[in-house]
């Protein structure tokens, strides 16, 4: 079983060798005794009765973290080339390929250069043969690529992949290397070529149109000799001239003018006309009604309005009184009520209209074919001798209260409290907001989210700090100067809790975390 160590500032991956374990004694020897491209450092050790297998992976991330978020060129062609320099090498040193764990979780890169290594566990045991080539495809089909670059490079290695019958390491490392070569030049190359494959034609680019002249009988003359008039048929004779296309914006234009115009003769009757619309719009009866209009102005009437848009209007003129008001005359028209109705209100507040009246009044309403909303007049509510006096300028509060004051509904403290998690970095008082469910921090501007760039002791890729359920977790990822939680160093590639208030140190880095 594989398990992360810390000593001094490296980062070990340590293997417990078992009792059980049956070494490769050649294989381990080439491992501790050279330094094999594509694979970790390898160091041996024993305490006592224990036996460990160490591989140095300071300052390196698993494969599984640095292909978590969209994979550009540079990242997959340095991983692939790790993976490739591996196998290749351990072939030359005569290393069994199967002994090497090909698992992204143990496969570690660098987020700067891109560069990864693999695990050799010495170490006989039945084990198949490697696929390398499906290994290949695997990781194809479940990595998210950018595509803000031009992804010719994923194409050409999933051709690769499905077309070789027998999959060759040296021919795919040649792939490998065309595409790491592959500069931005090339890429400017591709992008001007599909540019031009498709014909550019500007919305105002002239056109050749062929224009037939009319064909009548004309006289002739030269401009140099004058002769006799020469009676004869024009042959029509075909010309190319260029024609402008307008662009759309300008006859969507000359469109909507029309169009207004004729809105404008066609509601004329209705608004007042303007001297504009007169002369835009002349004709007589415009004139007469704009000479009418303008006449009433000096009058200070109202332009007469045409009979044909006179609507008769029926009127009732009906009279009631508000509690605590004088009592008002309102004119206003019902329509289907021919009779007025009248409704007198004592305007005394403390009146009491006799039970028979309002039964009277009452029936009379619901036998009228005027549309109400309640089937009894709204002034019933308020001749109670038991109504209270209502108040109009108040604003009732939700949820009860006094009035003045105002409520704020679901108000809860802990809602409010866990809204901004954030870090604080002491040295200059900067709030770091972690909107990200694995907040990367780490000194790879490239790479991570918070981007240290004034401290040497930060690892490139040093913290991640994750967020799951509402709880916070940070995470060592194998830096060199190693990471703190309340002045204890916490265990590489290890979730440790953190909540409000905690101190954090990335090496000598100090850092507050807090929720809210």
């Amino acid at each position: 079983m594989l398990e992360f160590e810390n000593q001094g500032t490296n980062t070990y991956l340590v293997y417990k060798i078992s009792a059980d374990d049956n070494l490769d004694t050649m294989s381990l020897g080439m491992l501790t005794n050279n330094k094999i491209p594509g694979l970790a450092s390898t160091l041996f050790t024993q305490m006592d009765a224990n036996k460990y297998i160490k591989y140095n992976v300071s300052g390196k991330i698993s494969v599984s973290q640095f292909f978590s978020r969209p994979v550009n060129r540079k990242r997959l062609v340095g991983v692939f080339s790790g993976i490739v320099d591996a196998m290749l090498s351990a072939e030359d040193y005569m290393i069994a390929t199967n002994s090497i764990i090909l698992d992204l979780d143990y496969i570690f890169a660098d987020v700067s250069s891109c560069e990864s290594i693999l695990i050799c566990l010495p170490v006989l045991t039945e084990k198949n043969s490697v696929d390398i080539c499906k290994f290949f495809k695997n990781i194809m089909f479940i990595t998210q690529f950018d595509q803000t670059e031009n992804c010719d490079y994923i194409a050409k290695i999933i051709n690769y992949l499905n077309s070789t019958p027998v999959f060759s390491l040296t021919d795919f490392k040649t792939l490998l290397d065309s595409i790491k070569s592959n500069t931005s030049s090339s890429t400017a190359k591709n992008i001007s070529y599909s540019l031009h494959t498709q014909p550019y034609t500007h919305p105002t680019q002239p056109s050749t149109v062929k224009v037939q002249p009319k064909v009548q009988n004309a006289t002739q003359t030269n401009p140099k000799t004058v002769s006799e008039p020469i009676k004869a048929k024009a042959t029509p004779v075909a010309q190319e001239i260029p024609v402008v296309q307008k662009p759309v914006n300008k006859t969507a234009q000359q469109y909507n003018v029309s169009a207004q115009s004729k809105q404008e003769v066609q509601v004329n009757d209705e608004k007042k006309i303007s001297m504009f619309g007169l002369l835009m719009h002349y004709s007589k009866e415009n004139a007469e009604l704009y000479k009418a209009q303008k006449a009433a102005k000096k009058a200070g009437k109202q332009p007469p309005t045409p009979k044909s848009q006179q609507k008769p209007k029926k009127t009732v003129s009906t009279s009631f009184s508000v509690p605590g008001a004088p009592t008002q005359n309102v004119d206003f028209a019902i329509p289907g009520q021919s009779t007025p109705v009248s409704a007198t209100v004592p305007q005394s507040q403390n009146a009491v209209i006799p039970q028979n009246q309002r039964q009277v009044e009452s029936s009379s309403y619901q036998k009228s074919s005027i549309p109400l909303v309640s089937q009894k007049p709204s002034y019933q509510s308020h001749d109670s001798p038991k109504s209270k006096a209502m108040s109009f300028g108040e604003t009732t509060v939700l949820g009860g209260g006094s009035i003045g004051e105002t409520t704020v509904l679901n108000e809860t403290p802990q809602a409010a409290q866990i809204a901004n998690p954030h870090l604080i970095r002491v040295k200059n008082n900067e709030k770091i907001i972690l909107n990200k469910p694995v907040f990367r921090i780490g000194k790879e501007r490239s790479y991570v989210d918070y981007f240290v760039a004034d401290n040497t002791a930060v690892s490139r890729s040093h913290a991640n700090i994750i967020s799951r359920e509402g709880e916070f977790f940070i995470v060592d990822t194998n830096s060199k100067n190693h990471t703190y939680v309340n002045g204890t160093m916490i265990q590489s590639n290890a979730e440790t809790k953190i909540v409000h208030g905690d101190k954090i140190r990335l090496a000598n880095e100090d850092f507050e975390f807090k929720l809210y």
